[in-house]
């Protein structure tokens, strides 16, 4: 029976909110990594009972240790596993037959060390299943729930009360040392976390198991993530998608992007870390939001935590610095954010309180009156925020002088007023009490503070983006998935024919609803002109040998054939240059093409992604596909919100809308073709490794495409 995400979150408890833990191998030595677990429960307030097992000793910092397992009173909740790798799983296997409930395992030596490693870590998953533990680990620092103080870890990751904003971060980590780093400075900036857990080596549970808990707890309302590889794309996706239909942001600092940096993701926790230009695709089909540093990290936690979401993109700017609003102002339009005009009557009212010298167009640039006033600020950001084509604020100012504090307080008074979000751009100097109170009075409030222009813009643009894919797919659920219509059962059995070649490819693009030029297919020179007079000339002419998928290459495609005469010399030509080329490919004859008119050249695909399945692709041809690799990607079933999404990435999409005097292209139909490729990947995936159609043209709106060439790969198929 499929485990239901709320069996899943249940089941999870015992892990984050144990009444009991044993901590197998426990230390006296609260330096090492099977003592730290026991110094940190006792100084984090954890209330529940802790049962130390190690023969060695009888009690450790005054609680009674016990010998093994079954001298343990009552039910344990969770295991905290600190032994050497070849003694876990008989641990694991006593935990499972003692009724214990969830385990975190420290111990290296698993798969990330190779062969025998990967046998070991088989067999404790083995065991994990037999007894319905649910296992962190192993390889990992654990986790922790500031809530409750369950430190079932040995990394130095102290709380920090009282000197953190609420705790509203969960935070998950496929590097448990870079993860505590991540954790120690996000605390030190002011970043409170609800949940840090280090995954380690995922043999149980995973990624996404504890993303799925965190999205259920009510008082997480922001997760991290530090991500290698995901190891099931298909649960990764359902889980994001719950994410963004429940409204919380998801932030991953995911590496990999290089072939080195992927290679060394892979070796460090044996985890596959796919093709990154799909992990990018993903995210943004997902609203997943990939950020590069800890700092992005910190800014986007502050400005999320606010919970407003803007309306669209476009932005006003306030600012005592020309310099700085200019600098914004450029980012924005880097970012896809818009900088509009102000309003008339607004831009009149700001007009009319500000000096001739400072600018009352967007940015608005208060300049340095505000030292003279500083109620010009508060005055500035309430026209801005009642501007009804303004959809969020950023605003740069000192935070310093007599009247900080007050200044503060009318801050406060404007965020209050409003739902749009606001991005403060200041900072706090040091050794001003009247200063670190103000600051502290923003803090307070909620107010986002991003101490960097250039980062308050990037996180802001995130939570454009972040709004924006939310309230598309939010729209789509309404109209319910696409699921186009197409005899499955035939499309089976056309791709069962042996061998598969072009021919066959374009029979089951066309059975699913995918134009293709007409065509047919001639073993002699007399088929060929037959079929020839049936179509018209002019005709294409093409080797019909499946095991020969590069046709150009081979010397056997021939354009523009206008005649009886071109024709069967065409013929000759094409079937002896495909046999020079590949002697044992067998060439059944040659296929007979309608010459398709001009049209915009577009390549759509499909391929078989090792974490995410089936994967749509469209590119602009020539030029784009071959030198700029002008390709957008989406993990399949796609929607056609999706589809669309793709065409406007493209660098060169601007030629699909029309560009020097050319018309608009039939874009309706071009999404229509994404969306039934999709479905045929999904559909078949388990058949079809590739689907490429090179090229499809594409005719003015209301024209149509058609397929000029086109071929499906399926497993275990040959091809030269």
């Amino acid at each position: 029976m499929t485990q239901t995400a709320q069996q899943l979150i249940d089941e999870l408890k015992p892990l984050f909110d144990p009444q009991s833990i044993a901590l197998i191998g426990a230390s006296t030595d609260f330096s090492k990594p099977n003592g730290r677990p026991l110094e940190l429960l006792l100084k984090h307030g954890y209330r529940g009972r802790i049962y130390p097992v190690n023969p060695k000793y009888n009690e450790i910092a005054g609680i009674k240790c016990y010998s093994s397992l079954d001298e343990v009173p009552g039910e344990i909740d969770m295991a905290i596993i600190a032994v050497a790798a070849a003694s876990v799983p008989g641990m694991l296997r006593a935990c499972g037959v003692r009724g214990v409930r969830s385990a975190v395992v420290f111990s290296s030596g698993f798969a990330e060390v190779g062969t025998k490693g990967v046998a070991l870590q088989q067999e404790i998953a083995a065991i994990a299943r037999e007894y319905n533990i649910k296992m962190c680990g192993p390889n990992c620092l654990g986790l922790l729930n500031a809530a409750n103080g369950v430190m079932a870890t040995f990394a130095t990751v102290p709380i920090h009360a009282g000197q953190v904003s609420s705790r509203l971060l969960g935070f998950i980590t496929q590097s448990g040392a870079f993860g505590a780093v991540i954790y120690m400075l996000a605390t030190q900036r002011g970043v409170g976390f609800n949940y840090f857990v280090s995954v380690g080596n995922e043999a149980s549970l995973e990624f996404s198991d504890f993303l799925e808990y965190m999205l259920s707890d009510p008082e997480t309302r922001v997760i991290g993530g530090y991500m290698e590889g995901a190891k099931d794309g298909a649960k990764l996706r359902r889980v994001a998608e719950k994410a963004l239909q429940v409204g919380k942001p998801v932030i991953l600092i995911k590496v990999g992007k290089s072939a080195v940096g992927a290679r060394a993701a892979s070796s460090h926790t044996g985890s596959l870390a796919g093709a990154d230009r799909v992990y990018d695709a993903f995210f943004r089909q997902t609203g997943i939001i990939r950020i590069d540093s800890m700092e992005e990290l910190v800014a986007l936690v502050d400005l999320f935590a606010g919970g407003k979401l803007p309306a669209g993109n476009r932005v006003g700017i306030v600012s005592t610095s020309g310099g700085a609003g200019v600098l914004m102002a450029d980012k924005c339009d880097e970012l896809g954010l818009v900088v509009p005009e102000i309003s008339p009557p607004n831009r009149e009212h700001l007009e009319s309180m500000l000096p001739g010298f400072a600018s009352a167009q967007n940015p608005v640039d208060i300049t340095g009156q505000i030292m003279n006033d500083p109620g010009l600020l508060k005055q500035c950001l309430e026209t801005i925020v009642k501007d009804p084509g303004i959809h969020s604020i950023l605003s740069f100012f000192a935070l310093s002088g007599p009247r900080a504090e007050e200044m503060a307080r009318d801050i406060v008074e404007v965020y209050n007023s409003t739902g749009k979000p606001m991005v403060m751009i200041t900072w706090c100097s040091e050794g001003n009490e009247s200063n670190v109170h103000a600051y502290k009075i923003l803090k307070q409030a909620g107010i986002p503070i991003i101490e960097e222009p250039v980062q308050a813009v990037r996180a802001l643009a995130s939570l454009v983006q972040f709004s924006q894919t939310r309230q598309k797919r939010l729209n789509e659920a309404q109209s319910g998935p696409y699921r186009p219509a197409y005899d499955r059962d035939k499309a089976r059995l056309l791709l069962q024919q042996h061998p598969f070649g072009e021919r066959e490819s374009k029979a089951l693009l066309a059975h699913c609803g995918v134009p293709v030029a007409a065509g047919k297919t001639a073993a002699t020179p007399e088929q060929a002109l037959q079929a020839a007079r049936e179509i018209g000339y002019p005709v294409v002419m093409k080797v019909d040998a499946p095991q020969i998928k590069h046709k150009t290459e081979a010397g056997a495609v021939r354009l523009n054939i206008a005649s009886d005469e071109e024709l069967v010399a065409a013929f000759a030509e094409i079937t002896a240059s495909a046999r020079r080329y590949a002697p044992d490919a067998g060439v059944r004859g040659v296929l007979v093409e309608e010459m398709l008119p001009p049209g915009t050249e577009v390549i759509v695909g499909a391929v078989q992604d090792p974490v995410f399945g089936p994967t749509v692709m469209v590119g602009l041809g020539g030029i784009f596909v071959e030198a700029l690799e002008d390709v957008a990607f989406r993990v399949a079933p796609i929607t056609r919100q999706d589809a669309r999404d793709m065409l406007a990435e493209l660098k060169g999409g601007r030629i699909l809308q029309g560009l020097r005097g050319r018309p608009a292209a039939d874009i309706d139909a071009l999404v229509d073709v994404l969306l039934k490729v999709s479905a045929l990947a999904v559909d078949f995936k388990e058949e079809i490794v590739e689907i490429d159609i090179n090229p499809l043209l594409v005719y003015p709106a209301g024209q149509g495409v058609r397929a000029a060439d086109a071929l499906l790969v399926k497993k275990n198929s040959d091809g030269i």
